[in-house]
């Protein structure tokens, strides 16, 4: 399983991480850098202070299955 984990800044300054789990294999660099502008420029989450005012970073955590 996929795991996008996505980092904003709020207006306060501090992180805020967002994470996705089950994300595609073949997701771009591309369509990571477009969901994260939408979800600032929709203000989807926050007000105030805590509004998320710009992007500091996204990685994905791949986890592959053992079988024993």
């Amino acid at each position: 399983m996929n795991t996008l984990t996505m980092t904003f800044l709020n207006k306060e300054g501090k992180n805020f991480n967002l994470r996705l789990p089950k994300v595609r294999t073949d997701i771009t660099e591309v369509e990571v850098e477009e969901l994260m502008t939408t979800i600032l420029s929709k203000n989807l989450f926050f007000a105030g202070e805590k509004e998320l005012e710009s992007i500091d970073s996204a990685s994905i955590t791949r986890e592959e299955e053992i079988i024993a």
